[in-house]
């Protein structure tokens, strides 16, 4: 009975987390790694986390044990509108990343937003006013074009890096007007019908602007479709479908004023230090952040180093205890001051491109291992999403992990080492 019972546990825990059989031909530290990245899967509540290595599927972790349907990308979306616009580009019907918003929106033809490019757009530096959180502007918004066609500049266009949502959903009306099409509607038509990509409903604004900040679900196995395309530089079964050249610029680092973004994709290094900056207290004096919060901080982070951004985190949770949603409230809340600005950084190479939306929604690229990996969760139920148990924080440094771990990646130095 004992033996049964056991063997019917196993049974159903390999229809939930699988290792297929490819993954046989893997050697045992990388189907180790490749286990952790499934087993985070489970243990963060995932829907769905799903790894390739050159096109074909090395695991999968399924809750409930069967792919669910669509999930929203969140912010990953973002990643996605970016091919598009590529798309556009090779087309011809975009000139270039550097055309001037106002060509679309000739409203914009006078003042300092005449300068305001796509590129500006897709990197985050238009200067446009913003609230961080889409639903406290965004989302009572009738008409979220308009919205972003009315914001003031907070800055020069140019000048500072700002993640932008209400400026990133500009793209849909861009794309709507070189193409003719609403951004659903050519997207379902192009780059979707070409890859075989069947979404969900995309969500809109009041008006009927599909939304580029969020709002396009996919199922992890089209969401890896994407992830798949841009290994391979925008090609799919012989047919380019956006331009190699665009994809290598889209990734490219020096695209922004942040080294960890590209065009609407985030740039990952294979590894990364952090060592608290006693500099940095002066920097948020000057900022305003009140002289208590220094203080705070200060004692909290003296001496301190973590390799990683999730050691990072969960070392400043550890270290700031309570306080921890005093810094989230005034230093990233008020100020729009991120932790990495407290330390000094040391980078290794880009490893990963990954696109990352809200809760932990993620499409991760790593070329050098031939690697695509899909992670996914929806918001629970009648129930307040937990970020902090739920979001997966680590999954792309575990990808990087198993790319390491195939000996296709090199690993990472001890820190503080030449």
């Amino acid at each position: 009975m004992q033996h049964r019972l056991a063997t019917l546990v196993i049974a159903l825990l390999g229809i939930a987390c699988a290792l297929p059989a490819l993954a046989t031909d893997l050697t045992p530290p990388a189907r180790a790694a490749l286990q952790r990245i499934l087993d985070g899967g489970r243990d963060s509540h995932s829907d769905a986390v799903l790894v390739l290595k050159d096109g074909k599927e090395v695991g999968h972790y399924y809750r409930g044990g069967t792919p669910p349907g669509p999930i929203e990308l969140m912010s990953a979306t973002k990643s996605v509108v970016a091919l598009g616009i590529g798309q556009l580009i090779g087309q011809g019907r975009v000139k270039s990343l550097d055309q001037p918003v106002a060509n679309f929106y000739p409203e914009w033809k006078q003042g300092q937003k005449r300068d305001i490019t796509v590129r500006m757009l897709l990197n985050h530096t238009s200067g446009l006013q913003n609230v961080a959180m889409a639903p406290a502007e965004i989302y009572p918004a009738p008409d979220a074009i308009q919205l972003a066609l009315a914001a003031e500049l907070e800055h020069a266009p140019g000048e500072g890096f700002a993640y932008n949502n209400k400026a990133t959903n500009l793209l849909a009306g861009i794309i709507a007007e070189a193409s003719g099409k609403p951004m659903d509607v050519f997207f379902r038509d192009g780059l979707f019908a070409e890859l075989g990509v069947v979404p969900g409903p995309w969500d809109k604004d009041e008006v009927g602007n599909p939304y580029a900040m969020a709002g396009l679900p996919l199922t992890a196995a089209d969401a890896a479709k994407i992830g798949q395309l841009v290994l391979q530089r925008g090609n799919w079964h012989g047919k380019q479908l956006v331009p190699a050249a665009y994809i290598d610029t889209m990734l490219s680092p020096g695209q922004t004023l942040d080294p960890s973004s590209g065009l609407l994709w985030w740039l990952r290094p294979a590894w990364m230090h952090f060592s608290f900056d006693p500099d940095s207290l002066a920097m948020l004096r000057g900022e305003g952040v009140s002289e208590d919060l220094v203080q705070t901080l200060g004692r909290a982070l003296a001496g301190t180093r973590f390799d990683g951004p999730d050691a990072l985190m969960a070392g400043l949770s550890e270290r700031l205890g309570e306080d921890v949603s005093r810094v989230r409230d005034e230093l990233i809340g008020k100020h729009r001051i991120g932790p990495y600005r407290l330390f000094k950084i040391e980078r290794g190479p880009v490893a990963a491109y990954e696109a990352q939306g809200y809760l932990g929604q993620y499409i991760v690229v790593v070329p050098a291992a031939g690697l695509v990996a899909v992670r996914q969760v929806g918001a629970p139920a009648g129930d307040e999403p937990q970020p902090e148990t739920d979001g997966y924080g680590d999954f792309t440094e575990r990808v990087v992990e198993l790319a390491v771990a195939m000996g296709d990646l090199a690993s990472a130095p001890a820190a503080g080492a030449p």
